[in-house]
């Protein structure tokens, strides 16, 4: 397992998935980024809603994606929201938008550089949190 620095608490990392939603946790898994596009029209949708708001489609894709982009904004975090995690502040979230699939963001964390140093801007790439047997998590890190 790979050791990062400044990530979130243990307690804020709980994915639940579904039937949309799936797709991706499967292929973050095997290190791989995908997002949700409408088969029909194109557009790019996060969450993967059941109807594309484009065209209304309800046709869904994983197409597979780079893994770097660009900080569009972030916060870092410095109270814990629990005793418990005093350990693990401060952390970063932030909203990554990723290269090839114009129009979402992802929400996650920036690791691996001081939280300081974080900027709108800023260019990332994925990394990626075995966080356990049957949940991988694409963390970014400066690029």
């Amino acid at each position: 397992m790979t050791t990062f620095e400044h990530l979130p608490p243990p307690s804020l990392v709980d994915a639940a998935a579904d039937e949309r939603t799936q797709p991706f946790w499967d292929a973050a898994r095997n290190g791989q980024l995908v997002a949700p596009k409408c088969s029909a029209c194109g557009t790019f949708r996060m969450p993967p809603g059941r109807f594309c708001p484009n065209c209304l489609s309800m046709e869904l894709e994983y197409v597979p994606l780079p893994g770097t982009g660009t900080v569009f904004t972030s916060v870092v975090v410095h109270q814990p929201l629990h005793p418990s995690q005093a350990d693990h502040v401060p952390y970063v979230a932030a909203a990554i938008e990723a290269d090839g699939a114009p129009g979402i963001r992802f929400i996650s964390n920036v690791v691996n550089c001081d939280p300081d140093d974080v900027t709108i801007g800023m260019k990332v790439q994925v990394v990626w949190h075995e966080v356990s047997d049957t949940l991988t998590l694409p963390l970014w890190a400066p690029a």
